[in-house]
């Protein structure tokens, strides 16, 4: 995955066991046969194995499609990776629809689906899902394309955990499908993904650069410290905006690409929907189901990483003995497993606090795991866990009204971003160090949290710290 060759291979030949225009007009007519039955359009999944030949690095922008819709979710050290192109069924929730019902509708696809799938974590009618920060909020118009919750099950879903790489294929069968005429077009539309490289080294040259000011962020610190300091909060997350402006669009591509070359333990992520991109690289999982155990990462308190081995361990051990930091820390591993202990037994979490290295910033770090109760699934998890701590602050009631008060719509920054099987189990991330891409423009987002002792220039430097991974990925130099 981390090489830069600009072709992908030959995604057909690639293919070991198929799909041949019959082998899969088969399976569609399978499928078209149960549409009939329950006289209603079903999902049918068919996943089939790749051999090696692929190269991941490109296939992204060989996937690149006029109407958007592709989806990537890596997780460069442990060397698993998910590339969507298109979609199957596109579920999305606004306004009076529920969450709630976007699910259900989402149970009822799969329960009537056609699947022949291997029983590998990301293979199969995997589905990508994003949500908004606040519905509550009132909706910027930057953020007009991505709704309060989307699901999407990519049509074509390239998965890669290890050496096992395998291609998911779905679609709809109607119940009057021409089984023939479908398969054609599926495999034409795979066939053009071998001649479509990736173009171009670079980013554009920025024009400008729009912030929230400096002196407009203190005065926020500030005030939540007043709202702290008459015991009204224990702790707020700030977030700061930066507004880059370009002289031609930007390249999600190549971002992506220097994000995950430069940050493999985090987790790289884009969901493309209409004109616009959210991307990002985040250091903190928000929760990760697999064969029913939980694991998840609480991450609060940062500080820089040091020039040199000797400074960075004293960078570190400020860090780690700050009890500002701490206080950070704890406000939101506490109120995290709380919320976790009626969903699961056996919850554990680490006694000692660790310390997470990134390129750039270093963050307090705490292990959580448990066994998940039966009936639970990780959008379970997930409704319960957001907002945490980390991207809102406590109480999270008035925590919530703060920063709705002073920042506006977040979009989909600190929200959860992941994927979910057919299984409902898969993983999460909570979407910080982020941003939005709309052609020439690229909206970022980074935030800090606010406690007891905080000192708003201290901010003010973490929110920059927190800013360089996606400001270098779109070319704005160190």
């Amino acid at each position: 995955m981390y090489d830069c060759e600009r072709r992908i291979g030959d995604v057909t030949k690639a293919l070991s066991m198929g799909p041949s225009e019959d082998s899969l007009a088969d399976f569609l007519a399978r499928g078209r046969k149960q549409a009939r039955l329950l006289n209603k359009p079903i999902l049918i999944s068919q996943s089939l194995p790749l051999d090696d030949s692929i190269n991941f690095s490109a296939l992204f922008a060989a996937c690149k499609q006029p109407a958007g819709d592709r989806t990537f979710w890596g997780r460069p050290d442990k060397d698993f990776w998910l590339i969507g192109k298109g979609n199957a069924t596109k579920l999305t929730c606004n306004g009076s629809r529920s969450m709630n019902e976007m699910t259900d509708e989402h149970h009822s696809l799969l329960r009537s689906a056609q699947i022949e799938a291997p029983g590998i974590p990301g293979v199969g009618p995997v589905a990508l899902v994003g949500f908004r920060y606040d519905t509550e909020t009132p909706r910027d118009s930057d953020w007009q394309d991505f709704p309060d919750a989307m699901l999407v099950i990519p049509r074509f879903l390239f998965s890669r955990s290890g050496k096992s790489m395998w291609l998911t294929i779905n679609t709809m069968a109607e119940p009057e499908i021409d089984t023939a005429v479908q398969a054609r077009r599926l495999i034409s539309e795979l066939q053009t993904l071998d001649t479509d490289p990736l173009t171009g080294d670079g980013q554009p040259l920025i024009k400008c650069i729009n912030q929230d000011s400096v002196e407009q962020f203190t005065e926020y610190v500030q005030s939540a410290l007043e709202e702290i300091e008459r015991g009204l909060l224990t702790k707020v997350v700030a977030a700061r905006r930066k507004i880059l402006y370009a002289e031609r669009p930007f390249s999600l591509d190549n971002a992506l690409r220097n994000l995950y070359q430069r940050y493999p333990g985090c987790t790289v992520f884009a969901i493309e929907n209409g004109e616009s991109s959210f991307f990002g690289a985040t250091p903190e999982s928000l929760a990760c189901v697999n064969e029913a155990k939980l694991s998840l990462t609480c991450i609060a308190g940062s500080t820089a990483r040091g020039s040199n081995r000797e400074e960075d361990y004293k960078l570190e051990r400020q860090l780690f003995e700050s009890p500002k930091e701490r206080l950070e820390h704890a406000s939101v591993v506490v109120p995290v497993t709380e919320s976790l202990k009626d969903l699961c037994r056996d919850l554990q979490w680490d006694r000692e606090i660790q310390v997470l290295k990134l390129r750039n910033v270093q963050h307090l770090l705490t292990s959580v795991t448990g066994s998940l109760h039966s009936g639970n699934s990780i959008l379970d998890v997930v409704k319960r866990l957001h907002p945490t701590p980390a991207v809102a602050g406590m109480p999270t009631d008035r925590a919530m009204a703060f920063i709705r008060k002073n920042e506006g719509d977040r979009g989909w920054y600190a929200a959860p971003v992941g994927w979910l099987d057919h299984t409902e189990e898969g993983e999460f991330a909570v979407g910080i160090r982020s941003g939005l891409l709309i052609g020439k423009r690229a909206i970022l987002y980074a935030g800090a949290g606010i406690v007891k002792g905080s000192d708003p220039e201290d901010e003010v430097r973490e929110t920059e710290l927190k800013f360089q991974p996606i400001m270098t990925a779109l070319g704005v130099s160190e």
